[in-house]
Parts: C-alpha cells; structure tokens; sequence
C-alpha cells in the first residue's frame, strides 16, 4: 500500500489594504505558523508519563495570497489540530498539538512587496474542507500582493512547473519559550508535470509532479511557466525520491464557490454554454454563459463588451495565405487587432474535415493583455477567432476558452455569383439626403463607401451592398454634391481610366494575400454627382466590369 507524507511541518520530540497582483509569485507567498499547546504521553518500559507545554510554536507551513483583501490559501492539515504516534517497540509516544493562533508571515525577499509592517500578522480561518485539505485564511493590514490563478485544466505531462514554499520550516525546540521572528526565505523548486491522478468520476484530483518538495512545502503553490498557481502542494510519496502531489486549482476554485469567497475573487469563472448557431452567418460555436454576438455585420461575430471583461470577435475573410501567415497577421499587425505580442504558443488540430491553428498569446508592454485564438481554414475563406481580455481573465479561464474555440464551426459563404444579366433589382427607399438607388435582390444593405480619395472631402451619403453568394463582392455608392465635376475629380483621385468614359476609374488593392480591383463612375444626377463603384477580386474583374454597367444602366433608366 503506498504511503503519503503531508508536507507541513509539526514538532516531534527532540525537533521544533486591497492589495496589487504580484509582480513574482515569490511576493505572493507566505510562511504559516502556528501557535498553540502540545500534550504528550510517553510509554517507556511500563511507566507512563506526560508533558505539557503552552503557547509554543508548533509547525509551520506554506500558503499564498490569492485575494486583494488578504485572504491567503493553504491546506487543511496546515493549520488543523493533530495528533502524532510514534513505537519503537521500546517506547511510546502519542502527541497531540492544539492550535490557538494561526499568523501568516512574510519573508524577507518580499518586504519590498509590502508597505513595511509587522513580519508576523496573526490570521483567521474564513473556510476549510478536510476532505479537499484546503483552507481559506483572512489577514488584514499586511498590504501584500495576491498571486493570480490559472486553470488546471489546461495542464499536460512534461509540462515544466515551480513549487515555492518553505520545506522543513525552521529547526524549532518543542520547549522554546518565546518565539522567533525570523521568516526563513522562500524554495522554490523546478519540475515537470509527470501525471494527473483522477478520482473514480473522472475529474483530476491530483496533479503528479517530480519535484523535490518536503515537509514545510504543504500549501504552496505550484506556478507555471507564465507565474499562474496551478495547483496547491499537498504531499509526496513516502520513501520515493521526486514523487510529489498538488491540489490541482480548479478544484480550489469549486471550493471557493462553494463557500460563497468567489466574489472576493479578482477574477471570474466563465462556463461554457450551448452551441449557438447564426444561419446568415454560417457560423456555430459554443459560447461561455452571457456571451452573444451583437454585430450586424454578416462577416463579423463579435460579442458586447458590456457582457464580460473578454470579449469575443470572429472575422471572415478571403485570403489565400497560410495559416501560419495569418497567425503572424494577427499577432504582429493591427489588422484584426491593436496588439503587440510579447510571446506566443500555438498548435495545428482538426476541427471537423477543416484545419485549425489554435493558440495564446501575450500582449501589452507588461503582458497585461491576453489573446486566446483560433484560425479557421475553409480554403478560399479563413475564420479569425480570437478571445481579447485582460491576461489574468483569460487565464484564469484558459479551459473555457480552448473549448470554445475548438467547438468553432463554419460553411463556406462564397460560391458561384449570380450573372449580372440576369438579375433582379429592387430600389431602395428615398430619404431627404438620398435618392432611392437601385440594389439586386437579395443583396445585403449595409454601412460602406466607395474607395478613398484624399482629393475628397466626406460624401453627404454613402452605402454598401455585398452579394450573400460572394462577400468579395461589393457594389458602392457615395453621394456627392453638384460643385463636384465627376470627369475632373476621377482623373485627379486615379490615374486609370474605366469601361465608362472618362469619368470611370479603375483601382486596385491588396487584403490579406488577396488582390481586388475596384471600377467605378461618377455621373451627374440632378442636383447631386453619384458615385458607384463595384469592387471585386482582380480575377473576377471582368464580372465587376459587367455588374457596374448593369448597375448604373438600372440608375438611370
């Protein structure tokens, strides 16, 4: 039968504001002491005996700050009453130690994290749980950093992890009187995720780590790579070498909610809801609770910022590039978001018969900003999904926010366009700035103008009309006043002339790998010059040629 040490440390006989994110893990981390009596009955050669000592250190053990307001996390079996057998067939010794006074105190390398004050500050239990053998601590006035949280979820095998903590506390008398002030410093110890230990439901238990962590290291956390505690240490494998146990956090944070201390958090716990499906779209995801798009933008998915402090937005675009190609698109430009990338981790998977590169990232000058993204491929079309937020946020949820973005499905939205000669048309309503134009049915109507010209002032109007069998389709409209002379300003804003006259242009451009021609005209209608424009990819420009003529032959009829 395999047997456990817990890792706090008790004596044997013969042995003794709101406050900021920390900056290190180290300034997050605390040694707790206790304060209490011991009693011992001693069994030597039939006569018995006892001891009692009050008001003496009894053990020690680790734990970090994990609220703004002082609450520091632990184990159970840190700052629990005990009792300690030890027969060595000669004699017999039975110990039991009461706690009366549990502190928490700072070790001197994170002095700096705090505003001076007492090393030593004494503690109470806000909540504990003997069968999870954790505990909550509350301290006041200590003014120390709280250390964010990551999500356990998201660890695997080989997976490089920090224990911090203080192993074998302090060598301490049973019989001292009085009571040091000395914190030791703090051990932090490198391994590597080696298992993770579920229960007979399924749900992960204990992370298994091969690093060398002893008694004294009961309640410290267990950091990542990026300084996020994964897991609380909790014991080692007795007469093994490397062979440690860790409370994976997630089960910390089911403790916490149960207790009612999760909104003492500074971070919230999304859940991941149903799928949720757009037609128009031809988007389907799964979507964390109180998430929903709000865009009217066929193209675009895009979630209320008022909802959560993540926020959620999908782009559709043509592009042939890679998806490597795209993934440095995101990450290294603006053209998705304002983001400057401090580092990265990604990985090619399937999602369905479609290719997905999924990944995070940090951003911002301190990496305060986090990106969890997922790029999916559909041949002509690609999907930019990413979660934008602050980086403890998407951490904290880094599960979630995988399992969102894995659930992503599209259909192809571009196929076959309609020939302009056999298409319907329909107008659409006057207003006092705009006259009714004519628009194929079934195109969608949305905001949009036509291409830039610094000549230009802004049009008094301007709209769009995109093609729902091919969003590089587009036709474009700006409304003009009459002082406008449309053969003068067309060669002043393009050099190249159009299929029109010498009042059409023709222009090109580039997005995303993708070349586009844009041909258009200005004509003079009443007391206003129109403006179309029909924009397309170069290779089709021969289509956007015939649409344009179509266009305005529907215009001024």
């Amino acid at each position: 039968m395999l047997a456990f040490v817990a890792l706090a440390v008790f004596v044997q006989p013969g042995r003794v504001g709101a406050a900021e994110r920390a900056v290190s893990p180290v300034d997050a981390t605390v040694l707790v002491r206790l304060v209490g009596s011991v009693h011992a009955e001693i069994t030597e050669l039939g006569q018995k005996r006892t001891l009692d000592l009050d008001r003496v250190e009894i053990g020690t053990g680790s734990g970090f700050v994990i609220s703004p307001d002082g609450h520091v996390l632990t184990n159970d079996h840190v700052v629990s009453n005990s009792q300690i057998t030890m027969d060595d067939g000669l004699r017999k010794v039975a110990i039991s130690l009461k706690v009366s006074k549990i502190e928490v105190c700072i070790p001197p390398e994170s002095s700096a994290a705090r505003n001076a004050g007492p090393a030593c500050v004494e503690a109470s239990i806000a909540a504990t749980s003997p069968d999870l053998d954790l505990a909550v601590l509350f301290v006041t006035g200590t003014n120390q950093p709280y250390l964010p949280l990551g999500d356990s979820d998201v660890l695997a095998p080989g997976q490089p992890v920090r224990a911090l903590g203080f192993p074998f506390g302090r060598t301490l008398n049973i019989g001292r009187d009085s009571l040091s002030s000395v914190v030791p410093e703090i051990t932090t110890t490198s391994g590597t995720v080696s298992s993770l230990r579920a229960n007979d439901s399924g749900t992960r238990r204990f992370v298994q780590i091969d690093g060398n962590v002893n008694p004294g290291n009961s309640g410290g956390p267990l950091i990542d790579k990026d300084g996020f505690a994964v897991g609380v240490i909790q014991s080692r494998l007795k007469d093994a070498t490397g062979i440690a146990f860790a409370i994976p956090i997630n089960q910390v944070k089911d403790f916490l909610e149960s207790r009612g201390l999760d909104q003492l958090m500074p971070t919230r716990r999304l859940r991941l809801g149903g799928m949720q499906r757009s037609d128009a779209k031809a988007v389907a995801m799964r979507l964390p609770d109180a998430l929903a798009d709000v865009s009217p933008d066929r193209l675009r998915f895009e979630t209320d910022h008022a909802a959560s402090e993540i926020a959620l937005r999908i782009d559709r675009v043509s592009s042939p590039w890679t998806l490597d190609r795209l993934e440095q698109e995101l990450l290294q430009t603006r053209t998705f978001e304002r983001l400057s990338v401090a580092g990265k981790e990604s990985r090619v998977t399937r999602a369905g018969s479609a290719t997905m590169l999924s990944g995070h990232a940090a951003a911002g000058a301190n990496g305060e900003t986090g990106v969890a993204y997922a790029i999916l491929d559909l041949g002509r079309e690609k999907l930019v999904a990413r979660f934008v937020g602050p980086r403890d946020q998407l951490a904290f949820n880094e599960g979630v926010l995988r399992e969102s973005l894995a659930s992503l499905e599209a259909q192809p939205l571009i196929r076959e366009p309609e020939p302009p000669a056999r298409m319907e048309w329909s107008q659409t309503p006057a207003g006092d700035a705009q006259p009714s134009l004519p628009v194929p049915v079934g195109w969608l109507v949305e905001a949009g103008s036509p291409t830039a010209c610094a000549r230009l002032s802004r049009p008094e109007a301007a709209g769009s009309a995109v093609s729902v069998r091919d969003f590089t389709v587009a036709l474009r409209v700006a409304i003009w006043p009459a002082a406008i002379v449309p053969d003068e300003v067309s060669a002043a804003c393009w050099p190249s002339r159009g299929s029109l006259g010498s009042a059409s242009y023709v222009s090109r451009s580039e997005r995303l790998g993708t070349a586009y021609s844009a041909e258009g005209v200005f004509l003079r209608s009443g007391p206003r010059v129109l403006q179309f424009e029909v924009i397309a990819p170069t290779p089709q420009s021969a289509y956007a040629r015939a649409l344009l003529a179509q266009w305005v032959k529907q215009a001024t009829n």
